[in-house]
């Protein structure tokens, strides 16, 4: 599950895994994995590409459905504000 804390980690280090992997704590590196990178780095090119209107209806709902299944609701609408 994505957290508030999880995408601060990532907001910190602006998205660069590389920077994460060599100058992060181990205490945050404890907290987020690869796959949670991942999920929030696509999860805001998705949220973009909305915000933009260039995608269907379908991959709309698609998205949706990994925030849903993904996100806290506290950090879906968090996300949201970073586009």
């Amino acid at each position: 599950m994505i957290t508030k804390q999880k995408i601060e980690i990532y907001r910190k280090f602006q998205g660069d895994i590389d920077g994460f992997s060599r100058g992060g704590r181990k205490k945050d590196k404890d907290l987020i994995q690869d796959n949670d990178w991942s999920l929030i780095d696509n999860a805001l090119q998705d949220l973009e590409l909305v915000q933009n209107g260039l995608c269907s209806e379908d991959y709309k709902k698609r998205l949706d459905k990994i925030l849903t299944e993904s996100f806290d609701s506290n950090t879906i609408e968090f996300i949201k504000k970073m586009i």
